[in-house]
């Protein structure tokens, strides 16, 4: 082993001082034999993931045949082994050989706990969405309101709160959900920025019903700038960019040209590098160049 490298031969005359590491960062006890196919198999991939973590853990290989002793105090019944030591405590274990992703998912979430936040909030993001697409809305705002309650900050949550409700045209809701954070969270933007059309509208709308029966009937300037605007606050953002862009092909003029500055806010409301605002991008400039 190099000098000052995360990984160390264990024997009974070390194994103390070892383990007495794990109160700064977590030690991995890899029981091995030279016998063992499967301990030699994964190895090589232990050994790459611990030199990844850049010191963030330790792996502490114990040859099993040479240190019965430690291998019995350590309850090891079969090759490989694995123990994952942290503040001087045993908190996992795996025993077999194991591929490189199932070695994340274990280390992450004692390793790198950020992540495995990340990767939990992701995959309860995914769920709640299919909830939702299976028409399980109760549920799933109840899901979202719950985890908000326990936490606050996840502005990703939030966000997806704030989605369903405006999906149901529960406007006062979203709203509310959105105004109980202040700071400027990047996830909500694309909301504050939907809500701020709505603000252009100076209070009383028709129904998003209404407006497409009245530009579907006789498409004036005045009802097509509504719609886009309600439309595209709605999340019905082809919609609403199709009806302000035909008030810029029909009517640029407009309120002093409005339906280019209104297009480039609904722009603001779409995901950073979302397909649609770069198709409608372009055809904005098509008509206006």
């Amino acid at each position: 082993m190099q000098p000052n490298s995360p990984i160390i031969e264990a024997t009974e005359q070390n194994i103390q001082q070892i383990l007495e590491q794990s109160q700064q960062i977590p030690v991995i006890v890899d029981f091995w034999a030279s016998w063992c196919q499967p301990c030699q198999q994964m190895a090589p991939i232990l050994e790459r993931l611990v030199n990844e973590y850049q010191g963030k853990v330790l792996l502490a290989k114990v040859n099993a045949d040479e240190q019965q002793m430690l291998a019995s105090q350590f309850g090891v019944r079969s090759l490989p082994s694995l123990k994952l030591v942290y503040q001087g405590q045993l908190v996992s274990e795996l025993d077999g050989a194991q591929t490189e992703g199932a070695l994340r998912q274990w280390l992450a979430p004692v390793v790198d706990p950020e992540a495995a936040q990340q990767q939990q909030e992701e995959g309860f993001i995914e769920q709640v969405r299919m909830a939702i697409e299976a028409g399980h809305t109760e549920q799933a705002e109840g899901a979202l309101r719950q985890t908000l309650e326990q936490s606050p900050d996840k502005h990703a949550i939030r966000a997806l709160l704030v989605e369903l409700l405006l999906g149901e045209g529960r406007l006062d809701d979203a709203q509310s959900v959105l105004a109980q954070v202040t700071e400027d969270a990047e996830p909500l933007r694309p909301f504050r920025a939907r809500f701020a059309l709505l603000e252009k509208l100076e209070g009383a709308g028709q129904s998003l019903a209404d407006l497409s029966a009245r530009i579907a009937d006789k498409p004036m300037p005045e009802d097509l700038y509504a719609y886009g605007l309600q439309a595209a606050a709605a999340g019905q953002f082809q919609a609403g960019l199709e009806a302000l862009l035909q008030l810029l092909r029909n009517h640029r003029d407009f309120r002093d040209g409005v339906a280019r500055s209104a297009l480039l806010e609904v722009f603001e409301c779409l995901p950073k590098g979302d397909p649609l605002a770069s198709e409608y991008r372009r055809k904005m400039f098509n008509y206006l160049y």
